[in-house]
């Protein structure tokens, strides 16, 4: 795979519900991806301020590249859905025309349960962070989550 790469790539929604931009970095054990808040972006609140469960659906939407690299250029089709999340905080809003850079990275596996810590910042600036317990599954041909 080359990147950067379009997050459409790798991540099943699609339209306004794919929430992240452009993965710029993803191995089996870390995702660096991000994402510019443009005033109609699903996840801010009045069209200003992102609310703040959104940072978990940025998180959530890169751990999609964790899996979802395949070998070689070819994309494997893997769903990431959430399972819970714990140790979350945030420690600053994000605002409408702030790109935030989304890292999230393998911490552990327990029954088939993915456990990733993420980050996410902007101008090196620590808004939030938390913990995910992620399952992976594969995808059936031509199943998209749409909006």
């Amino acid at each position: 795979m080359k990147f950067p790469l379009p997050a459409k790539e790798v991540v099943p929604h699609r339209g306004g519900m794919c929430c992240i931009d452009t993965l710029l970095e993803a191995t089996s054990q870390k995702v660096i991806a991000c994402v510019t808040l443009h005033p109609q972006h699903l996840l801010l609140n009045n069209n200003t301020t992102l609310d703040r469960s959104g940072f978990i659906e940025l998180a959530a939407q890169a751990a999609c590249g964790l899996k979802g690299m395949g070998a070689g250029d070819k994309r494997a089709n893997v769903t990431a859905l959430l399972g819970g999340v714990s140790h979350f905080q945030v420690f600053e809003d994000a605002k409408v025309a702030q790109t935030l850079m989304i890292y999230v990275s393998m911490s552990g596996e327990v029954a088939g349960i993915s456990l990733l810590n993420f980050h996410i910042d902007c101008n090196e600036r620590l808004l939030a962070s938390g913990e995910l317990k992620v399952f992976y599954q594969a995808e059936k041909p031509g199943s998209q989550v749409t909006p």
